[in-house]
């Protein structure tokens, strides 16, 4: 299990005890060891007993629940509770804007012990005259339970990926010489998939063998079935080749079908590379993540040259210190962008209206470029530029005043608060902070959060066309949970000559890494180096921001 699956493992377990009433002292530690465990970045699979306790707010019972987790995927505490609480009701926690105080009043006041029957009683107004509710959140729930449902049988690219290379890994030792790679829409870089896509040299005698030992079960158990489930919840679908076919295959199975059919003819020839087979059609090489773009096949070599990749990115934009909600030190992270390559980090700590990120007051803040001074010398010629996300006030104002404003070398603007807006207010509100003189970027500017909350509607021409006249940036936000603005704005950047910044959003030293999905989101928006933030070196960056 990974760290994050670990972490929601508590974090279920402490809405759940919330639902019948529990200790609130026991739910709490619960809810702390989610917001600890879940920015970890060492594997929790590498800690002994004595380890885990080191961690702070994670004392021998909480120790023990992950050990149990990491050895048998399971939870004997989250087990009962999940036993005596309906599934419907589990499933009800799952509604954005419905916490656990809501859904067990829902639940033991009135009886509403799925989604659909509460759906069906939204529909009928029956939650209007309810104390606690209303008109208002009767529509907010309503809203919010069509997106869960539209949601089901959906997953996150990274979380799939991370199962896909533990199968990968171990059907490889299980069977050596074989080969299995990613396929289909994963494969391609899609942010939320519907099934785990596998090409594989193994036999059908092979596979089954090896899953009989694995976690997963045939979909319908016969020699000829393809498809089957992962730990319960995760489908995947095996495509089955030879050494011969593989690189065929693999083209035609990665697809899209429209390009694959342009691109293939015969399988009759073997390859070694998807390099050569482009080759033998007089193609350049044509990434997986490219293919959806329509007519990329037609695109010279040249043209693809002009798109983002990761050696044209000189700096990382955008990350999180112990100074507000980060897990590591101004300086663990420098010093991890320095190690990765990068000339650069832009620090971006919360501001002050943050109080749940603890969001940083004047005092804090020069502390912070002290040490920036500081770590600048120490660190030479890596560079730390003095930034802050900087949040937007309901009505478009940024937190601080302008004399505070005037000393950052970068600003980015986000929403964090007040997500219940109509397309016009949303938009008004982000143009607000888009014409303050001291915004550089936007940053995740629908708010979105991936198959868990959606972000708030958005008039993009108009909030172009102000970035645009007033030099902003948009941010990519390359946390895969976020991965705001999507790939087809990206596309209407591109058109308006608005910049992207590809930020990782990172609060410690791995999620650093995250920017790699914000490039293929980037290059599947067919967005050019040219108008990539991240390209410019920091003296670049700082003349940029003092333009406006």
């Amino acid at each position: 299990m990974s760290n994050k699956e670990i972490a929601n493992a508590f974090d279920l377990l402490a809405k759940i005890m919330e639902l019948h009433n529990e200790n609130p002292f026991k739910i709490r530690s619960y809810q702390n060891a989610y917001l600890t465990l879940r920015k970890l970045d060492t594997p929790l699979a590498d800690f002994g007993m004595e380890q885990l306790m080191e961690i702070k707010g994670i004392g021998e019972a909480i120790a023990e629940k992950i050990q149990s987790l990491v050895k048998t995927g399971s939870m004997p505490t989250l087990e009962k509770y999940l036993v005596k609480t309906p599934p419907g009701v589990v499933e009800m926690l799952k509604i954005n804007g419905l916490g656990p105080k809501k859904v067990a009043t829902l639940w033991h006041e009135h009886g509403f012990a799925s989604p659909g029957e509460l759906l069906y009683a939204c529909n009928e107004n029956r939650l209007i005259e309810l104390k606690g509710f209303g008109e208002k959140t009767q529509s907010a729930i309503i809203k919010a339970i069509g997106f869960l449902q539209s949601s089901e049988g959906k997953y996150l690219h990274h979380l799939v990926t991370y199962h896909a290379s533990e199968i990968i890994n171990m059907l490889g030792l299980a069977v050596p010489g074989s080969v299995t790679i990613l396929t289909g829409s994963l494969r391609r870089g899609v942010p939320i998939v519907e099934t785990m896509e596998l090409l594989t040299t193994c036999s059908r005698v092979q596979l089954e063998k090896f899953m009989k030992n694995q976690p997963f079960e045939w979909d319908l158990p016969s020699k000829n079935n393809d498809k089957g489930m992962w730990q319960e919840f995760l489908p995947i679908h095996f495509y089955f080749t030879t050494g011969h076919d593989l690189i065929h295959d693999l083209v035609s199975t990665t697809g899209p079908r429209s390009f694959a059919q342009h691109v293939l003819d015969s399988p009759d020839k073997s390859f070694n590379t998807e390099t050569e087979l482009f080759k033998s059609k007089h193609l350049p090489y044509i990434s997986p993540e490219l293919r959806d773009i329509q007519h990329i096949e037609k695109w010279s070599q040249k043209e693809l040259d002009l798109l983002i990749n990761h050696q044209y990115i000189k700096g990382i934009i955008h990350c999180h210190s112990t100074y507000s909600d980060g897990i590591h030190s101004l300086e663990a992270m420098a010093t991890e962008a320095q190690v990765c390559g990068y000339e650069y980090l832009v620090i971006t700590d919360h501001s002050q209206a943050a109080a749940y990120a603890n969001g940083l007051k004047l005092e804090q803040l020069e502390a912070q470029w002290l040490e920036i001074d500081y770590l600048n010398q120490k660190l030479y010629p890596f560079k730390i530029l003095k930034g802050i996300e900087c949040d937007i006030l309901a009505h478009g104002d940024l937190d601080y005043n302008e004399e505070i404003l005037s000393r950052f070398e970068l600003i980015i603007g986000s929403i964090h608060s007040v997500f219940n807006m109509d397309e016009t207010k949303a938009t008004n509100r982000l143009i607000r902070a888009i014409e303050n003189p001291f915004t550089n970027i936007i940053g995740h500017p629908s708010g979105r959060l991936l198959l868990s909350r959606e972000g708030y509607p958005l008039d993009y021409a108009r909030i172009l066309d102000a970035c645009k006249a007033n030099q902003v940036a948009i941010e990519l936000n390359a946390n895969p949970q976020r991965l705001d603005i999507d790939a087809s704005h990206i596309t209407k950047c591109v058109e308006s000559g608005v910049y992207v910044a590809i930020n990782p959003d990172a609060h410690n030293k791995t999620s650093i890494k995250d920017i790699n999905y914000g490039l293929i989101s980037a290059r599947r928006g067919a967005l050019p180096a040219s108008l990539c933030l991240n390209t410019m070196t920091a003296n670049e960056l700082i003349s940029f921001c003092k333009k406006r």
